[in-house]
């Protein structure tokens, strides 16, 4: 969605920059199904090298454990426009690559990293109360996710275990995803579920993981500055520290924040935010860097997975070297 080298403060201020004025003057129109058997069709595939190949640090080694990720929104329509993008459209695929890059490398660490464009329901569905319209333009949506994963589960065989990632608007269709089509099979062959960005409620087929080593399990976070005054009404969403790896609310400090990569050069900055859950939340200081005096939302949303993208390859290396040893 931005530039070269914009730095991660941009995307931070985006929700609210995009969130005032976009029209919901929009028709719903049906574009091309993409055709999953088809590399182009995946902005991410083991069988190509692309932008989730991206090695922003030293990896050891990769696993071979192949990862489904679903990227955030990037369509944001303008009057006029369609309430689901069209994955062929280049302009769409030129605005995922951000975001698959940055946030799809983060996984590769597992193995080869999964992401298929699929026509996303436009940001205006998070404006509006849900109707009939919204909720055809996320049913679209889900069912690309749908059709894109069990294209997935041909290309990399039988009883081959997995990781599952994804962020924002792609959570919501892998939490759907795991509500209604995970079986048992699927259940013990996912190695760990990275939802990240929407609250999750803890009732999944699947549990919460409240260990770093645990396999079989989701974690989900969103983040914010520490002065909002969250409320759960009573609904019970699952979270887990992105630094700790547990369901502590003890605070960790930004020091053991093993690096955060908010820059597309490949900058990692460590120690720069830290984490604490409070009311199913993660709550932390402002983060700062270069541009990071941009930063005037109190919603870290774009964030999530960058602010504590060191953590991340760690934490699923080491899941993935337990169990490679339990084995």
């Amino acid at each position: 969605m931005y530039s070269i080298s914009r730095p991660l403060a941009i995307t931070l201020i985006a929700t609210t920059m995009v969130g005032c004025g976009l029209s919901q003057d929009l028709v719903f129109e049906v574009p091309p199904a993409p055709d999953y058997t088809e590399l182009d069709n995946w902005a991410g595939h083991a069988e190509k090298l692309d932008i989730t190949d991206s090695v922003f640090v030293p990896t050891p080694r990769t696993f071979g454990v192949p990862v489904f990720y679903v990227y955030p929104t990037v369509h944001f329509p303008k009057k006029g426009g369609s309430w689901n993008a069209d994955s062929y459209a280049k302009e769409v695929r030129e605005r995922t690559h951000y975001a698959v890059k940055m946030q799809g490398s983060a996984f590769n660490v597992a193995g080869p990293v999964y992401a298929p464009y699929y026509r996303q329901a436009a940001y205006q569905v998070y404006n509006v109360a849900p109707n009939t319209t919204t909720v055809n333009a996320y049913d679209l949506a889900y069912n690309d996710v749908r059709t894109a994963f069990e294209q997935f589960l041909v290309d990399i065989g039988p009883d081959v275990p997995f990781v599952l990632a994804s962020h924002s608007q792609g959570t919501d269709h892998l939490e759907r995803l795991i509500r209604n089509e995970f079986d048992k099979e699927l259940q013990d062959r996912l190695v760990i579920a990275y939802l990240v960005g929407m609250p999750v409620l803890d009732d999944l087929p699947i549990p919460l993981c409240e260990d770093p080593l645990q396999t079989g399990c989701f974690v989900s976070w969103r983040t914010f500055h520490k002065s909002v005054e969250p409320t759960s009404n009573g609904v019970m969403v699952g979270v887990v520290n992105p630094l700790s790896w547990n369901t502590s609310s003890v605070e960790v400090p930004a020091a053991d924040n093993p690096g955060a990569l908010v820059f597309e050069s490949g900058e990692v900055l460590p120690g720069l935010i830290g984490a604490q859950i409070q009311d199913g939340i993660i709550i932390a200081d402002r983060p700062k860097f270069r541009g990071s005096w941009l930063i005037r939302t109190k919603d870290y949303h774009r964030g999530d997975i960058n602010l504590y993208y060191m953590s991340i390859r760690g934490n699923l290396e080491a899941r993935l070297d337990y169990l490679e040893r339990a084995r």
